[in-house]
């Protein structure tokens, strides 16, 4: 008997030898979470954004650092971003914005910084890969301040929502990450069409909010033009089939 069970763990043991342990599918390896955190000066905003890992840090950049390297990579950009009518300085930002987000397979981060001029806002979204910590550009600046992100479940595409000087909510973007660019972007026009209201859109403050993926669609909600009472919207990541769910 005691020959069988060593015979038997002399085979089991040759078969972990040759094969090894079981790799996990697609070569995916589980990265624990990660979290955010923003170190602010005395009467100042936001000045050093970092990334912890069971507390320890994994990633950081001052905004002197961040000045630097936009400065360094503005040729990411085919055109000069623009804020209002004005082109915007690549090394002339004074804090983070406090909209952040890491990816649920806790391997990228994004975050924006921001310029102001005359009641309007443009941000400048930047993706951060948080194992080479290489960061680009999204490639098209957004309208707004970023308010709310939500990554879909592969962490291909992430949405936002972007606030302005009239209300919160005003835009809706998705962003493609394999194109770093943007897909699509949603405004109140979109959803007075869909509608077929006769509302006048420059009227109609959407506030778009509740952002949620669900597959390949995006869902979310907005003020109804129509009533006090909220709508919700499915699209999907490709910015086709807009509709009331």
């Amino acid at each position: 008997m005691k020959k069988i069970i060593i015979l038997i763990a002399i085979i089991i043991a040759a078969g972990f030898f040759i094969f090894g342990p079981e790799e996990p599918e697609n070569g995916d390896v589980e990265i624990p979470e990660r979290e955010i955190e923003f170190i602010a000066e005395e009467d100042q905003e936001a000045q050093e954004i970092k990334v912890l890992q069971d507390e320890e840090e994994i990633f950081s950049m001052t905004i002197d650092e961040l000045n630097q390297w936009t400065t360094d990579n503005w040729d990411q950009f085919e055109e000069t971003p623009q804020v209002g009518m004005r082109d915007i300085e690549p090394d002339n930002f004074g804090f983070f914005d406090r909209a952040a987000s890491i990816s649920p397979d806790n391997r990228q981060l994004i975050f924006s910084v921001s310029d102001y001029a005359v009641a309007t806002t443009t941000s400048l979204p930047i993706l951060v890969d948080l194992e080479s910590e290489e960061m680009e550009f999204i490639r098209t600046p957004a309208r707004g301040s970023v308010e709310e992100y939500a990554w879909n479940d592969d962490s291909s595409k992430i949405a936002y929502t972007l606030g302005t000087a009239r209300a919160g909510g005003d835009f809706l973007r998705v962003d493609d990450l394999s194109a770093v660019d943007i897909a699509f972007e949603l405004e109140g026009d979109d959803l007075i069409v869909q509608l077929e209201s006769d509302l006048d859109p420059t009227e109609f403050m959407p506030v778009f909010a509740q952002l949620n993926w669900s597959g390949d669609q995006l869902e979310f909600e907005t003020e109804d033009p129509e009533s006090d009472d909220r709508l919700e919207w499915v699209i999907d990541s490709d910015g086709e089939n807009l509709s009331i769910r």
